[in-house]
Formats: C-alpha cells, sequence, structure tokens
C-alpha cells in the first residue's frame, strides 16, 4: 500500500507560500530589533510547519485490511464487514476516518452515513459516486503502535452494483489546520440482486415437458432401465415391465435414469422499458420477476442461460445454460443499466434505441437451447425482427410487461401474469 497521500486540504496557513512569508516577515523583523512581532512569527512558522509535517507523517505506516461479506445479497440483507486498521509508527494519530463514498443507486448503504460536506459534493459528483449520502466512521486518538478493530454492517437497498474502490483513510494534525487522505487499494465489488417475489414456473415447465416434469423438475429417459421395484397403485401403467408380468411374476415397475430436461434461455430488452416514456419502476418490476424465475426454475434443476442487451456500462451480454451457474446470471442482473438517453438533434426529444445483442453468438447457440423467452415492455417496442425471425414462434415466446396484443404466431404471455396467485396465458 503506497504512503503518498492522494488528497491534501489545508488551511491557508500552512501553505507553501503562507510558510515563506511567515519566515521572510520573522527574519525581517528580527533584523528590525522587533523581537516581539519576531518570536510569534516564528511561532507561527512552526506551529504551521510542524502541522503539515505531522499530518503527513500520521499517514506513513497506517495500514488496513478489510474481510468481505458475501459479495451478492437481495434487497433487506446485510452484509458485514470486519475492518482492522493498524498504527505501525511511534507517532499517534489524533484522529482518524474510513470514508465510504456510495453508489449513486444508493444500493448498498452502511448504518453511519451522513450528508456530504458542500467541499464534498463536487468531488463525489465527479467521480460517480452519490452526492447525496456518505458513509464514514470516525475515531480519536488512535495510540502508537495499536491496532483497531471494528465491524461495519451495511444494508443492501436496491438493485444494483457497488465498489469499494473509492474507500479512503483520512487524518491530519491536533491542530485541526492540516487533513490528508489514501485510497485503500481494494478493488472489491457488491452485487444486490434484483428483488425476490412470489412467481409460478408453470408456463416455461409445460413447454418444456408438456407437464410431465418430475417432482424435481428432472425427467426419465425410458431407453436406459436403471432396476425395478414393486408396483404400486399410484405407479403409471405405462411403466409396469410387462415382459416380467407375462412370465407370471409379480407386478413390478421399471425405474427409468433420470435427465436433466431442455434448456430455457431468456432475453431481456432493456432498451424497450426507456425512450421518450421511460418506465424504470416496471423495468425493475420485470427484472424481479425474471430473478425470482430464474432461482425457481434452478431449484428444480432447470439449466437457465441469459443475454442482456448492451447497456450503459458493458457490451451485450450473453449467459448461456450449459456453463452458467444461477449467482453469474443474478450478478448480470444486478449490474445491468440502459444506455444513456440519446436525442434527436433537430427536435432534441429522447429516442427509442434498438437493443443490440450478440446475435451470432446467440445463433450458434440456438440448437442447444430449449425454448427462448424475449422479455419486453409491449409489443409495440418490439423493433430488433432480424432477431426474431431467425428464432421464430416455434422456439420463441413473447413475455411483454403490459397485456400482450397477438404478434404473428407467436405464443404471447403477460409478464405479470407470472406472479404467483395472478394467473398467466
Amino acid at each position: 500500500m503506497r504512503d503518498k497521500p492522494i488528497f491534501s486540504r489545508s488551511s491557508n496557513l500552512v501553505s507553501l507560500p503562507a510558510l515563506g512569508l511567515e519566515l521572510l516577515f520573522c527574519v525581517l523583523a528580527a533584523f528590525f530589533d522587533q523581537r516581539q512581532l519576531s518570536a510569534a512569527l516564528m511561532f507561527v512558522f512552526l506551529l504551521s510547519g510542524v502541522s503539515r509535517l505531522w499530518a503527513v507523517l500520521s499517514l506513513r505506516r497506517l495500514s488496513i485490511s478489510v474481510s468481505d461479506a458475501g459479495r451478492g445479497l437481495f434487497p433487506g440483507e446485510t452484509a458485514v464487514f470486519e475492518i482492522e486498521v493498524r498504527n505501525e509508527k511511534f507517532l499517534p494519530v489524533i484522529w482518524l476516518e474510513v470514508f465510504f463514498p456510495l453508489a449513486k443507486t444508493l444500493c448498498l448503504t452502511p448504518e453511519d452515513c451522513r450528508p456530504p460536506d458542500d467541499w464534498e459534493a463536487p468531488v463525489l459528483e465527479r467521480s460517480g459516486a452519490s452526492s447525496a449520502l456518505v458513509g464514514e466512521r470516525r475515531f480519536s486518538f488512535f495510540l502508537w503502535y495499536e491496532t483497531l478493530r471494528f465491524q461495519s454492517r451495511w444494508i443492501a437497498n436496491c438493485r444494483g452494483i457497488y465498489s469499494m474502490e473509492g474507500w479512503r483513510l483520512r487524518t491530519g494534525d491536533g491542530f485541526g489546520l492540516t487533513q490528508v487522505e489514501r485510497s485503500i487499494h481494494k478493488d472489491a465489488r457488491f452485487a444486490v440482486y434484483p428483488r425476490l417475489i412470489d412467481v409460478a414456473p408453470d408456463l416455461f415447465l409445460r413447454n418444456l415437458w408438456n407437464t410431465e416434469s418430475g417432482t424435481r423438475g428432472v425427467m426419465e429417459d425410458p431407453t436406459i432401465i436403471r432396476s425395478t421395484r414393486d408396483y404400486m397403485t399410484t405407479d403409471s401403467f405405462k411403466h409396469i415391465n410387462w415382459r416380467l408380468a407375462a412370465q407370471g411374476l409379480p407386478l413390478t415397475v421399471n425405474v427409468y435414469e433420470e435427465i436433466l430436461p431442455q434448456t430455457v434461455h431468456f432475453l431481456f430488452d432493456g432498451e424497450s422499458f426507456s425512450g421518450p416514456d421511460p418506465h424504470p419502476e416496471e423495468m425493475e418490476d420485470a427484472l424481479s420477476i425474471l430473478a425470482s424465475e430464474l432461482v425457481l426454475l434452478s431449484e428444480r434443476q432447470v439449466s437457465c442461460g441469459l443475454s442482456l442487451c448492451r447497456g450503459a456500462e458493458c457490451e451485450p451480454v450473453n449467459l448461456f445454460p450449459s456453463s452458467s451457474h444461477i449467482e453469474e446470471l443474478l450478478w448480470a442482473l444486478a449490474a445491468y443499466q440502459p444506455m444513456e438517453p440519446k436525442r434527436d438533434p433537430n427536435s432534441g426529444s429522447i429516442l427509442l434505441q434498438a437493443p443490440a445483442f450478440d446475435t451470432n453468438t446467440l445463433y450458434e447457440a440456438a440448437g442447444n437451447v430449449g425454448r427462448f423467452y424475449y422479455i419486453s415492455y409491449d409489443i409495440a417496442s418490439l423493433t430488433d425482427r432480424t432477431l426474431l425471425r431467425h428464432l421464430d414462434h416455434t422456439c420463441l415466446s413473447l413475455l411483454t410487461y403490459c397485456e400482450p396484443e397477438p404478434y404473428g404466431g407467436f405464443e404471447t404471455v403477460c409478464l405479470c401474469g407470472l406472479k404467483e396467485g395472478q394467473g398467466h396465458a
């Protein structure tokens, strides 16, 4: 960890020009035999010099370590950071702050928050951090060769990504004339996933297995008999081993080898929720429904994939069922943000931007996907006709946030209808 300060804030009294003037006037006063004035100026010069030097030395051999809590949380959950600060020098630290800039969305906030000072707000704004709240822990009189351990409790509020990159240590002199700070070099990121709600997975199970799925979402391969067992009245007649029954043996049923079902792949068109009439709350609700379905299908051993169109901070994302885990899918949903609004150069109105998917990769993997589900705000916002023509109605369904209208031969379903207790088409 570097000891060099990345930022300093000092009184004009301890600036280098002021120190030079103080020393010059002290010498002139002594030269003209103004002893009291010279002594006063020398005191101010020494006070300012000691203050400036003290602040710089306070940061030397001051180290910090942070133990990460879990990297992924859902709204309402709590993350606890174990923080250890060590003063590895003889000089005591009069005061110390651990400063936490927060994400602009305030997706993850510590219990110790405050509004930023006037001088902090412009700096936070330029760095892309929140200018509404900052996190801070302040300690006084940190002794020489002392180790300080404390916990910082953070609350997950809403979907988003939080980075520790902006964390800083602040300290200064005991006279309050100089403040210096240094970054904490820990580039860890944390995701707050979309909020989970109660949803029904019947639509996806029906399309995959024609309502013949097993209790755990697996399928039986009728070509591979794993074993047999005694017949029970609840067993299906088609599972009876008729060959053994024909030999006069007691009725038995075949136990087939279980295999994973076909896969589902979701395409989320976030740009359909922006444009001239943006729908941010509806997009968050749609992401919650999608995340809830992904978690529920994963619990039922259904492999899911996800494609996101190009967003504000990332290129198009493709996560395929064969190689993706549920944490990767949820992280991608937490990080997604639509592109920055684009305005018409003539009228100045906001334009609806077409979604940009990584279609080449999608087309190559289409043969290994059981069914695609394209999520958009409504039918009218569908702009990428090429993608829909390539992935036609035989392998793709449309899920719209608004009540859907018929669209070609595609199966169209209201996304909100997937919420538990509301039914669906």
